[in-house]
């Protein structure tokens, strides 16, 4: 099988997970990536698809009529038939409609996966409303990475007997606990500070379960993005600045190891101002398979990732106390945590393996390229 995967950004921090994708489909096909834009430009190796001059054309007609056109479609559809690609797997709904038009034209199956933003965000979904349903349309499969995702994909018009919910896998060797019984009393948040993401929230949280365990400490993860200095300024607000550590962006060897050190993992999520909301965060994914406990909000796909008692803590959205109730039993029963954090693992190994997540895709696209063949 010769499989064409997009994705927007090839170095993206945030997109590690794609990465993974990439790296596993590579074991099981032939894989050819693309990226840059909402219409791939670039080759895995970064040259372009179209040569300098359509490259220059595409963007000049897309400046004028504000959409892409012939002279962009051309690169990606050429791209396609020189590789005889057999199925495109497109990362988020956005590239994938622009896909659609280019896999229709070729007889190529396409199935896209859904994140987060791509389905939830008010603004991008009115903008993309008619090419989402030409996309509903034509694609074989819709794969959103929650059951939330999947009823608002329904309401936006899609075909329901197309979905199949797969939310992105954990390699479960990478992120495992290292055995250690040291006492921990750290809380960490790995994730771009961005609103749906809660990181004020968080650290209001946080800030109240200081009261009561003064030692503690709270690691955030993250590039400087929209509200790092919102954040920055809450801390200093709060003065506790000695309890509050910003880590910039790190790699995943990194964040492995500020897992296997930390007590538990702390995320906010939260239904955005512009309807923006998570798929099911990756980071939990990854937390939990550290044998971390989990302390978040009852949003999108971690009502599924984590079990409410079982595995970590789930509160409401903007519960801010609730939150720091659960970080303050976390720290005073730290055998608790482990038992509730091992839970967890045993949970993300047994739905959210890596392996088994590509797999229930890799089988989606086989079937996909059958039924073109005998259509």
């Amino acid at each position: 099988m010769r499989i064409c995967i997009t994705r927007s950004s090839r170095n993206a921090y945030s997109e590690t997970f794609i990465r993974d994708q990439i790296e596993c489909f590579s074991k099981l096909a032939d894989v050819y990536a693309i990226h840059s834009g909402r219409l791939p430009e670039k080759k895995e190796n970064g040259t372009l698809l179209n040569s300098k001059l359509f490259w220059a054309l595409h963007k000049i007609v897309k400046g004028v009529v504000g959409r892409n056109n012939f002279f962009g479609n051309y690169g990606v559809k050429k791209y396609l038939k020189e590789n005889k690609i057999d199925v495109v797997i497109a990362n988020y709904g956005m590239p994938a409609s622009h896909m659609a038009p280019i896999c229709k034209a070729l007889n190529i199956p396409l199935l896209v996966i859904f994140h987060g933003h791509d389905a939830t965000d008010i603004k991008l979904l009115n903008e993309y409303h008619n090419k989402y349903k030409k996309l509903f349309d034509y694609a074989s499969y819709i794969l959103p990475v929650s059951e939330d995702m999947k009823k608002r994909l329904i309401a936006l018009g899609a075909n329901a007997d197309k979905i199949k919910v797969i939310p992105c896998g954990v390699d479960t060797y990478k992120f495992k606990p290292d055995g250690n019984n040291v006492e921990k009393k750290n809380f960490i948040a790995v994730g771009r500070f961005t609103e749906k993401k809660g990181p004020l929230y968080t650290i209001s949280a946080f800030h109240k379960a200081l009261q009561k365990f003064p030692e503690a400490k709270l690691v955030m993860v993250g590039g400087k993005s929209d509200l790092f200095e919102k954040c920055e300024n809450k801390v200093n607000e709060l003065n506790i600045n000695n309890s509050v550590i910003f880590t910039g962006v790190l790699s995943s060897e990194e964040i492995v190891n500020l897992l296997r050190t930390s007590l538990a993992f702390v995320q906010h999520s939260i239904t955005a101002s512009n309807g923006d909301m998570e798929g099911t965060p990756v980071g939990i994914l990854e937390a939990s398979a550290t044998g971390l406990p989990i302390v978040s909000t009852l949003h999108g796909g971690i009502k599924e990732a984590v079990i409410h008692g079982g595995s970590g803590y789930l509160v409401a959205e903007k519960e801010d106390v609730s939150m720091a109730e659960f970080m303050i039993k976390l720290l005073e029963n730290l055998d608790l945590a482990k038992e509730i954090g091992l839970n967890g693992r045993n949970h993300i190994i047994e739905n959210y393996n890596q392996e088994k997540q590509i797999n229930k895709i890799y089988s989606l696209a086989k079937d996909a390229i059958n039924i073109k063949a005998s259509s």
